[in-house]
């Protein structure tokens, strides 16, 4: 009696056995959902309907909110937490000899932080130096404990990107990291397309980026599953310490900070994937790549791209790369972006009684496999790879006959005199009016949409990459209309 009678006086045991079911519970139904991911992320798309793809997302989005519910909220540190950790992030840059001279960590309209001069610098002085010790590399985490997962894992070992992630999610849950004071500078969330609501994705039609965030959004959904599986299986000490950490949320706030963040540095003759502090939180302007990495100094450097006044902001450039990438990768738009350009999809038809033959020749010009093509913001949209594909395109069997009879096409590819001479008015004028017919279709499909005041920042982002896009189609057609001005009439040719 006295046993039993102890036993019913125990309440905290029985309330530790409850919650241990309720717990139980939770990773059997989080297992059930994160199968059912993984099967429908690996369902291959054929079809290349958008429509089909969009119903695709729709079932792994309502897979994914079903784990973030059962994985429950994030702990926050609340709307202040970067501004309040400035003061420990600089102590440790300058205890660890980064040179922050004149410069200060500061916050900007529109853009979140980022560094502010508080004195001149000139264009190509030197603004601040971060040695190789501070940086957070995939080389540090096949140093650390993830290594024993990193040998095993085929994922890990192609992916240096995603190793990073993982090494960053370790290193947030660890209080006695070297790195704490740069990863509590790091923001809470971000703008990337992993964070859009079903209806700002939407949003994003019919601009070609829809369907890459689609793809980004399920190569993500995925990895977390594969993830989730392994950690939850493998018998691997460090993956103890993630079972209760790595959710999907985590998961997608790490590979965020990598998209957002990440860096390739030259460490001996390896290139390394690294965060580098401080110079991360610099925003991009146009301009020209300053920034290197120093072998005997073993540091990196950040160079002037232009004079900065005290008080300015200090920008870089990230390089040449489209809005499309720019609003996948980095969560914004660069606007009067001079290296922009618009995808365009586009393919020979299983139907079209030439296709043989048009592909013959596409794959002399290495085209065949190419299923977009760029056009350009500026002077010359259309790139080398899509002239070739317009004039083959709409070439008859007796050109075709005629082009595939010689060694390399190259003339195809060129918009030089020349080459349109050798090419012939009669198939360029197909081929642009071809273009040209393609392009207003396009730019037709894009609908205006009124700015509102209470539109999310995912929104305006939305909104000002469609209005690049827009620019684009209507610069391509501007000059496709140009260029057949200029082309001989059709009846000359027999005069």
């Amino acid at each position: 009696m006295g046993r039993k009678s102890q036993s019913k006086q125990n309440p905290k045991k029985n309330a530790g056995k409850e919650n241990n079911k309720f717990i139980q519970q939770k990773r059997k139904e989080l297992a059930v959902l994160v199968d059912k991911v993984l099967r429908l992320t690996g369902i291959f798309q054929a079809s290349n309907s958008v429509l089909k793809s969009w119903e695709h997302h729709l079932e792994i989005d309502a897979l994914v909110k079903e784990i973030l519910n059962l994985e429950g909220p994030q702990p926050k540190s609340g709307q202040n937490q970067r501004q309040s950790n400035i003061d420990k992030y600089v102590k440790w840059l300058n205890q660890n000899e980064v040179q922050l001279d004149g410069i200060e960590i500061s916050e900007f309209k529109g853009y979140e932080m980022g560094l502010k001069a508080i004195k001149e610098f000139k264009e190509g002085s030197l603004i601040l130096t971060v040695p190789t010790k501070v940086m957070m590399t995939e080389k540090n985490a096949k140093e650390s404990e993830l290594g024993n997962f990193i040998t095993v894992d085929p994922l890990l070992q192609s992916m240096p990107n995603i190793t990073l992630a993982m090494f960053l999610l370790l290193e947030k849950h660890n209080p006695e990291s070297f790195w704490k004071p740069y990863i509590d500078i790091l923001p809470e969330k971000y703008s990337t397309i992993l964070y859009f609501t079903l209806e700002e994705l939407a949003e994003l039609k019919p601009s070609p980026v829809f369907e890459s965030a689609l793809k980004l959004y399920r190569s993500i959904a995925r990895q977390y599953a594969y993830f989730y599986n392994k950690i939850h299986s493998l018998d691997i000490p460090v993956l103890k310490k993630l079972q209760d950490v790595f959710t999907f949320d985590s998961y997608r706030w790490a590979v965020s900070t990598v998209m957002t963040r990440q860096n390739n540095i030259q460490l001996a003759d390896n290139d390394v994937t690294a965060f580098i502090p401080l110079w991360d939180m610099c925003n991009h302007e146009h301009g020209k790549i300053t920034t290197d990495f120093n072998q005997e100094l073993d540091r990196g450097q950040c160079f002037a791209l232009r004079n900065f006044n005290p008080g300015e902001q200090i920008f870089i450039f990230y390089g040449a790369r489209p809005n499309a990438d720019l609003f996948l990768h980095n969560g914004f738009v660069y606007p009067n972006n001079q290296h922009d350009s618009l995808s365009l999809s586009l393919g020979v038809s299983s139907s079209d009684p030439l296709r043989e033959t048009k592909l013959s020749l596409l794959t002399k010009l290495g085209l065949a496999g190419v299923t977009h093509f760029s056009l350009y913001q500026g002077d010359n949209p259309i790139s080398a790879e899509l002239l070739a594909f317009i004039r083959i395109f709409n070439m008859n069997q007796e050109e075709l006959t005629k082009w595939s009879s010689q060694g390399l096409p190259g003339d195809l590819v060129s918009s030089e005199q020349s080459s349109a001479e050798a090419v012939g008015a009669d198939i360029d004028r197909r081929a642009y009016t071809y273009l040209l017919t393609r392009c207003k279709l396009l730019a037709a499909s894009y609908k205006e949409i009124a700015d509102g005041e209470d539109d999310s920042l995912h929104r305006k982002h939305v909104k000002l990459l469609k209005k690049c896009e827009v620019q684009i189609l209507q610069g391509a057609i501007k000059h496709l209309e140009e260029t057949l001005n200029k082309l001989p009439a059709a009846e000359e040719k027999t005069k």
